[in-house]
């Protein structure tokens, strides 16, 4: 199975057929990276805002003839429903097509995964678990949340220290041992302890042994 991760493309969209709490969160993961249609009679109050704001397209209806067009010509389908006989069709429908799909209520259908997504400040993290279910998903995601806060504060400083490491050092090989030697594992480690400004400290008095031999 495809494990899928969505690139911006302006030329293609996604389809959501269903607007439950399984098909905001799939959304969640598209929207910004894709033109995104849902097709449903009833959505859940993010969705709608979503629509309201013009960052998704809603069709206020259930899946008609007239939205074969749609799905034929979609990037992905998002098969949402709780109604087996509907996703059954709809199933139906993206294989005559050729469209991949992924299926909420039947993991051995899909085509393709996509991996959840977790941002800590700026580190951006992609979750999967093979279909192992989303309550695995969610439970890896609640423990990487809370063993990586503490990079919330700490990557806007790091970013900081290296800009000033690039400029005393031009070398890309001797930039590379000051890292493996300032910020080993151990070092990582007392960041997610919390230990932070003791490391802050260290890499500020190498900087300085540094700048006082130039």
């Amino acid at each position: 199975m495809l494990s899928i991760t969505l690139q911006p493309n302006i030329d293609s969209h996604i389809l959501f057929v269903g607007g439950g709490a399984v098909a905001e969160r799939r959304i969640g993961l598209c929207i910004h990276e894709a033109c995104c249609i849902v097709i449903s009679p009833v959505v859940t109050d993010q969705i709608r805002r979503w629509s309201e704001m013009g960052l998704i397209t809603w069709h206020k209806s259930i899946f008609k003839d007239v939205h074969i067009e749609i799905l034929k010509s979609s990037r992905l389908v998002f098969i949402c429903t709780n109604h087996t006989s509907i996703n059954d069709e709809l199933e139906s429908l993206a294989r005559r097509y050729k469209v991949l799909l992924n299926r909420s209520d039947n993991p051995l259908a899909c085509d393709f995964t996509v991996p959840s997504t977790l941002n800590i400040g700026d580190v951006h993290i992609s979750i999967g678990a093979n279909n192992g279910g989303p309550r695995v998903n969610r439970l890896i995601r609640q423990d990487m949340t809370k063993r990586y806060s503490e990079l919330k504060i700490v990557m806007p400083r790091l970013k900081i220290i290296r800009e000033e490491v690039k400029l005393l050092i031009p070398r890309v090989d001797e930039r590379q041992q000051f890292w493996r030697t300032h910020l080993d594992e151990i070092a990582f480690q007392a960041i997610l302890d919390g230990d932070w400004p003791l490391i802050e400290e260290k890499l500020h008095h190498a900087i300085s042994g540094i700048r006082s031999k130039s």
